[in-house]
């Protein structure tokens, strides 16, 4: 049967199966990931909103350079629910269904809450995050907390903004830190794109720190 003859959702489908299919085979090739390693994550979130309400999703992909060229890493779906009670604060629900080449498959639980404030051409915020990772194949699961505090500059007359942020995970110690440097660009009512660069910084022996290029398309519906 030839492909011409699905309709364009069920290509869709194909297209991500077969995309599905090639990533969880290439999970036996891949080597330990080296220190300082090279990773690339691209993201598509899609979000709606409903008065103080909103529902969306993510897909991520990410990839990472072993030292032997870059591989498949992680893919991520997580669907989202989220609360405005007043304008400067937000509950948030986020559920991942993971896949790690390195791991195999995991469920993620982060629900969160975050503070916003704006002054002028500045915003700031400050998001307090659970993470309870549970790792399918063991039953382990591992809590962590991630606190994000974040700094956004808003170029006037201009649809870009700039941005720092810094977000420590931790539990009874520092697990890692993530540094982000980046800029958001605002094509449309309905589109944006954020470009960030993470410096992952590791505290535990053995494992290895991260140079992240991350880029991420908004699409408000």
């Amino acid at each position: 049967m030839r492909l011409a003859n699905f309709s364009p959702m069920k290509r869709f489908l194909a297209a991500l199966a077969l995309l599905l299919s090639s990533f969880v085979l290439r999970a036996q090739d891949v080597s330990e990931k080296p220190d300082d390693a090279l990773a690339l994550w691209g993201d598509v979130i899609v979000r709606k909103n409903f008065d103080k309400w909103h529902v969306g999703g993510l897909l991520e992909y990410c990839a990472i350079d072993t030292g032997q060229g870059m591989v498949h890493n992680e893919m991520i779906v997580r669907p989202i629910v989220g609360y405005n009670p007043l304008k400067w604060l937000r509950l948030q629900m986020q559920v991942d269904f993971l896949y790690s080449c390195f791991d195999g498959f995991f469920l993620r639980y982060l629900p969160d809450v975050s503070f916003h404030l704006k002054a002028s051409d500045f915003s700031f915020s400050f998001r307090n995050r659970l993470q309870l990772t549970h790792q399918v194949s063991t039953g382990k699961i591992t809590p962590v907390i991630r606190t994000r505090a974040k700094v956004d500059y808003n170029i006037p007359d201009s649809p870009v903004s700039v941005h720092i942020a810094a977000e420590p995970y931790w539990l009874k110690d520092f697990v890692k830190t993530r540094y982000y440097l980046g800029a958001d660009f605002k094509i449309s009512d309905m589109l944006s794109i954020t470009a960030d660069y993470i410096r992952y910084r590791h505290y535990r022996p053995g494992t290895p720190d991260q140079n992240v290029a991350y880029l991420i398309l908004y699409i408000t519906l």
